[in-house]
């Protein structure tokens, strides 16, 4: 690895260890707790749009051992195939995350930044405009209805993001570009 890509790196394992501080803090405050449901977020077609998340994902990914490199890619391929399938039918379809073993992520330090802030409810501020709000999940919806909102604002992390994004993709890429993929397309064409 290079060393401007290792010093990006370092950056972004700062800012997701932040997302996971602010997360675990909301989720305690309404007593949630993910452990999987019938809406599993494993399971939605989540586009990533972050070269440094793609590159970080892949990072780790190339850490596994062969064998689990080798299944991966494999579901990956067979998710894209039905997804493919299921877009040329206008139709939306749930399938379990190429990562998702037993209920597991195997790469649970290097998932993205959806995978960490995904659940609880929150709110985004855009610049002259009234914060937008989400709900957070409908496994959770109990606890978060049963208790006041507590502030929990995904903005700083999506600005922070932006500016590592464009460092990367200047000094390690060396253009601008944009990228749209789920995980199992990063891994199907890695």
């Amino acid at each position: 690895m290079k060393e401007m890509e290792k010093k990006i790196f370092d950056r972004l394992e700062l800012l997701y260890k932040a997302m996971d501080s602010a997360w675990d803090k909301a989720a305690s405050y309404y007593g949630f707790q993910c452990n999987g449901c019938d809406d599993n977020c494993c399971e939605t077609e989540f586009y990533h749009h972050t070269l440094i998340e793609r590159a970080y994902l892949l990072h780790g990914f190339n850490q596994l051992p062969l064998p689990i490199t080798i299944a991966a890619r494999r579901v990956a391929q067979k998710v894209c195939t039905k997804r493919g399938i299921a877009a040329r039918k206008g139709e939306q379809i749930r399938i379990m995350c190429p990562l998702n073993q037993e209920g597991k992520c195997t790469l649970y330090r290097f998932r993205p930044m959806i995978c960490r802030l995904h659940g609880i409810p929150h709110e985004v501020l855009k610049p002259g405009c009234s914060p937008v709000l989400s709900p957070g999940c409908r496994a959770g919806s109990s606890l978060f209805n049963a208790a006041e909102y507590i502030q929990f604002d995904r903005t700083p992390f999506y600005a922070e993001m932006a500016e590592i994004e464009r460092e990367y993709l200047t000094k390690v890429v060396g253009r601008l570009t944009r990228t749209k993929q789920t995980i199992a397309q990063m891994l199907a064409k890695s």
